[in-house]
C-alpha cells in the first residue's frame, strides 16, 4: 500500500511539474522564435512607408522655408492678416484634417494638442510661401478608419484643435520648420549637421530614451547578397554596383543617422539610400553575414523635431503640450497665426 501510495503521489507530482513547466517551455519556445524572426528579417518588413514622415522631399522643404523666411524678414512675403473669421474656421477646419492623417487618435490629449500647433504652423508656413500643403484626412476617410468611433474621436480630436486655437510656432518672428517623426533613434537629430546652411537652431539634438524600448523602434531586413545587390541597382541604375563593398557608409551625425554613403564611388545623402530601398530609418547599419546581408534600422522617421512616442511618454508623465513642444523645439515660442 505504502508503495503504491508512493508512486500515486510521484505520478501526481510529475503532471502537476509538467502542468507548470508547458508555459515556461511555450514562453521560452515562442521568445526564440520571436529573436529568430528578428534576426533573419521576417518581422522587419513592416510597411515602412506608412510611417509618419514627410522627408522625401526634405531639402527642397528646407530650401523652401529658407526662402520664405528670407522674404518675410525682408519685408517681401505678405502675411495673414487673420481677420475674417471664416478663413479662419475654414483653417482650423483644415488643420483638424490635418491631425487626423499625422496621429493616431489613441494618443493622449496634450499630444495631440501638440501635433495640432506643429500642423497648424506648417500649414500656415505653406499658406504664406504658397508651397504645398501638409497631407490631410477627408471626413469620410475619418468616417472609414475608425467606424462607429467616428462622433467620439471626432469630437476628441476637435477639442484638441479648440483648446490650440490660432496657436503656431515662432522662431523671430517667423514660422519655424516644425519637423516631426513617429520615433527617433534615442535621440532627435540636428538640422545643422544634415544641412550646413540651414538656419534652424530650434531642431537640435533631445534626448529619447523612451523611444528605445517602443514598438516598431527596431526593423531587421535580411536580404540574399545578390538580391540586396538587385535592390540597390534599382534604386541607382547609373552607379555600376558590382559589389557589396562598394557600399561604404562615410559619415553619421551626432544621433548616429548615416549622412554621407558611397555607391560605387558615388557620394549620397543618408535619407536619400533610407527612402531608395524603403528603410524606416536612416539610422541603419549593413552587415554582411556568409551569402547574405543583414540591414538593422533604428527608429522609424527622420528624426527631426519631435518624437511623438516621446511626446506620449512625456504627456503621460504629466508634461502639457506647450511644455512638449519646448522640449523638441529649443527657443521657438508660441504665437497666433497671422500676427507676424
Amino acid at each position: 500500500m505504502g508503495k503504491r501510495r508512493r508512486k500515486r503521489a510521484g505520478f501526481w507530482l510529475k503532471g502537476i511539474c509538467l502542468i507548470l513547466l508547458v508555459p515556461v517551455f511555450i514562453t521560452t519556445l515562442m521568445q526564440r522564435m520571436r529573436l529568430e524572426n528578428l534576426i533573419y528579417g521576417k518581422e522587419g518588413a513592416q510597411e515602412v512607408l506608412n510611417t509618419i514622415d514627410s522627408v522625401e522631399g526634405m531639402e527642397r522643404e528646407v530650401r523652401e522655408h529658407q526662402e520664405n523666411k528670407k522674404d518675410i524678414l525682408s519685408g517681401q512675403a505678405e502675411t495673414r492678416s487673420g481677420d475674417s473669421k471664416d478663413e479662419d474656421e475654414e483653417t482650423e477646419m483644415k488643420v483638424l484634417q490635418i491631425v487626423a492623417q499625422e496621429i493616431g487618435i489613441d494618443k493622449s490629449a496634450e499630444t495631440i494638442k501638440a501635433q495640432c500647433v506643429i500642423a497648424r504652423t506648417n500649414l500656415y508656413d505653406a499658406m504664406q510661401a504658397g508651397t504645398k500643403e501638409p497631407e490631410s484626412m477627408p471626413p469620410d476617410q475619418q468616417q472609414e478608419l475608425w467606424g462607429e468611433n467616428f462622433d467620439k474621436n471626432y469630437q476628441k480630436l476637435k477639442s484638441c484643435v479648440e483648446a490650440t486655437a490660432g496657436e503656431t510656432l515662432l522662431y523671430n518672428r517667423t514660422y519655424i520648420y516644425a519637423a516631426y517623426h513617429a520615433i527617433s533613434s534615442g535621440r532627435t537629430r540636428s538640422m545643422s549637421e544634415l544641412y550646413e546652411d540651414a538656419d534652424m537652431p530650434y531642431l537640435v539634438t533631445a534626448e529619447c530614451h523612451a523611444d528605445t524600448t517602443a514598438e516598431g523602434y527596431l526593423s531587421v531586413f535580411y536580404y540574399e547578397k545578390e538580391e540586396f545587390l538587385e535592390k540597390c541597382r534599382a534604386a541607382y541604375p547609373d552607379a555600376g554596383l558590382t559589389e557589396l563593398t562598394q557600399i561604404e557608409i562615410v559619415s553619421r551625425d551626432a544621433a548616429e543617422y548615416v549622412t554621407k554613403i558611397k555607391v560605387a564611388g558615388e557620394t549620397y545623402d543618408g535619407e536619400q539610400f533610407r527612402h531608395a530601398l524603403e528603410l524606416p530609418s536612416a539610422c541603419f547599419t549593413i552587415t554582411e553575414i556568409d551569402d547574405h546581408v543583414r540591414i538593422v534600422a533604428r527608429g522609424m522617421g527622420h528624426g527631426f523635431g519631435l518624437s511623438q512616442n516621446t511626446a506620449e511618454k512625456l504627456a503621460k508623465e504629466g508634461y502639457g503640450y506647450r511644455e512638449i513642444l519646448a522640449y523638441f523645439y529649443k527657443g521657438a515660442v508660441i504665437g497666433q497665426a497671422g500676427n507676424l
